[in-house]
């Protein structure tokens, strides 16, 4: 076969015939449209729909680069800062349940450290249970539609915790938390694939893992402050901890509705001109013509018990699915144990969350550094390495330093190792980028999901009480952990090397007529098709 036989699905995209393009057109509800006519130039001008044939017709030649910068900047503007606002909102109401954890939140309801536990594993069990269901909705509502629904009700019920009793409504309420939060995650990274090309998303995710880590930087901030309120009108500190910040979250789920943009919507935004709408979408499409169905205006409700299974053991995303499992351990529970860790070390409620900044702060610079790196070099597989390599050390620290040594070398350790970088943008990057079909990435986006909130459960049973205070059983079990990760990140490099060979090799084999038999005639789907390059 030629070697000018595409792998990548950009240039078969771009090479297909105007009837290829008329069905694509099709899929995504807007029709197969004549622009070959003279008569109304000026009315086809105006409608996007138009322009997108086109522009699908005469490929990436048929815009500037610096047009599509253009609307690149105004899709930053319009979509990743909104979208950054409803992830503060999630993790607002995630986060502070730490902050009320340095109050007297347990003595006031005469809860043990065991009913929290409880609390949280509810939480994030009914999370979990919501992940797909919540998937499916997306896919015949739209995320413009279910993500602002879903915020609204977790707004109300995180405001709710103001008016905890007792360990059963403490109980009742975390787990209502979690199920109106499950899926929200995969649900909006799906929602921001159909806006950007593949190689755009990494550091675009991290923008919005920073969202989060800042909202755990401001969470401290307003706990500073909020949980000076004592007895105010009879409450308790952390009573207006709950109220202030779930009725600020409602507020955001609501506007949310009037706000979000849609990239199904035949304009999106007031902000694009026509063309800069088809440039959007054709530039998405020509990059991965399986987002065709994320432009979709028609609506489909389908529930395909295999599809959800065969997304699961997918031969090829199954190992992201493991290092999304045991990837973030060793740093999310230093996270997850610091303020217990700060207060433990004698330091103040108000010294705690005041020392949770910096590592927060370093977090978001490393990631937002290494999604960048990847963006621009097209690598992904080498990033988890480079966080295990990050925390491994700090660990062995905290297992060598005499228990007398000061509590600010503690805390540097500690701080390093919550400021690790980040690597969960890349890996949802990488996932959505190796499905190569719009079905299978709205399930594998929550089955990663899942696993990754299953690893923090896991994880959470590795500091036992017996091994308080520094913990060197749970850390010497973070380093095994770390080092697994290392190797799983080298096999799948190994494996996606070894797959793109293999491909390569038989697609060479083939004529252009044999190759062409293949498309047409081949019942291989997504990431399974021949002529198609898995990303590393």
């Amino acid at each position: 076969m030629p070697e000018s036989i595409p792998l990548s699905a950009t240039s078969i995209v771009s090479s297909r015939s105007d009837e290829k393009v008329d069905g694509t057109l099709s899929t995504i509800g807007i029709g197969a449209l004549s622009v070959d006519s003279t008569s109304d130039v000026e009315d086809d001008e105006r409608d996007p729909d138009v322009i997108l044939t086109r522009l699908l017709k005469l490929g990436p030649e048929s815009w500037t680069e610096k047009e599509e910068r253009t609307v690149r900047r105004k899709t930053d503007w319009r979509v990743m800062v909104w979208a950054c606002i409803m992830f503060f909102s999630l993790e607002l109401d995630r986060a502070n349940i730490s902050n009320v954890l340095t109050t007297d939140f347990l003595v006031n309801l005469n809860m043990t450290t065991s009913d929290y536990n409880l609390g949280q594993t509810l939480f994030f069990v009914c999370f979990l249970v919501m992940e797909i269901p919540s998937q499916l909705v997306i896919r015949y509502l739209g995320p413009e539609i279910w993500l602002p629904v879903m915020m609204s009700a977790w707004g109300i019920i995180a405001f709710s915790q103001a008016f905890i009793k007792d360990r059963t409504s403490y109980l009742v309420l975390r787990a209502l938390l979690g199920a109106c939060e499950g899926g929200f995650i995969p649900g909006l990274v799906l929602y921001l694939s159909s806006f950007y090309k593949s190689h755009e998303l990494a550091i675009r995710y991290s923008w919005v893992w920073s969202a989060s880590l800042m909202t755990d930087v401001v969470s401290s901030l307003l706990a500073v402050g909020i949980l000076q309120m004592k007895n105010v009108n009879g409450w308790w500190d952390w009573q207006w901890l709950f109220l202030i910040e779930g009725l600020l979250t409602a507020v955001i789920g609501i506007a949310t509705a009037f706000v979000m943009p849609s990239v199904r919507r035949k304009h999106i935004s007031r902000i694009f001109t026509p063309r800069e709408v088809a440039i959007l979408r054709a530039k998405v499409l020509l990059d991965d013509e399986s987002k065709s169905r994320s432009l979709d205006r028609n609506r489909h409700f389908t529930l395909n018990i295999r599809s959800i299974i065969m997304s699961l053991f997918d031969i090829y995303l199954f190992p992201l699915y493991f290092l999304g499992f045991f990837g973030f351990i060793p740093s999310l529970q230093g996270k997850a144990y610091l303020t217990i860790n700060l207060k433990a070390m004698k330091f103040t409620t108000l010294q705690s969350n005041l020392l949770t900044i910096p590592g927060a702060l370093l977090c978001i610079v490393l990631m937002l550094g290494i999604s960048k790196v990847s963006d621009w070099k097209k690598i992904r597989w080498v990033f988890p390495i480079i966080s295990s390599l990050w925390v491994i050390p700090n660990l062995i620290a905290l297992i060598v330093m005499p228990e007398d040594i000061s509590r600010w070398s503690r805390y540097v350790c500690l701080t390093l190792i919550v400021g690790y970088p980040y690597f969960h943008p890349i890996m949802i990057a990488w996932i959505s980028q190796n499905c190569n079909n719009h079905e299978h990435r709205t399930i594998a986006a929550a089955w990663y999901n899942i696993f990754v909130q299953t690893g923090k459960i896991a994880g959470s049973n590795i500091y036992q009480t017996k091994d308080k205070p520094f913990y060197k059983t749970g850390n010497s079990a973070l380093i095994g952990i770390g080092a697994a990760n290392i190797l799983t990140a080298v096999f799948v490099k190994i494996l996606y090397t070894y797959a793109n060979n293999r491909r390569e090799k038989k697609l060479s084999a083939m004529s252009p007529e044999e190759f062409e038999e293949y498309q047409t005639t081949t019942t291989s789907q997504g990431n399974r098709r021949l002529d198609f390059k898995l990303s590393l």
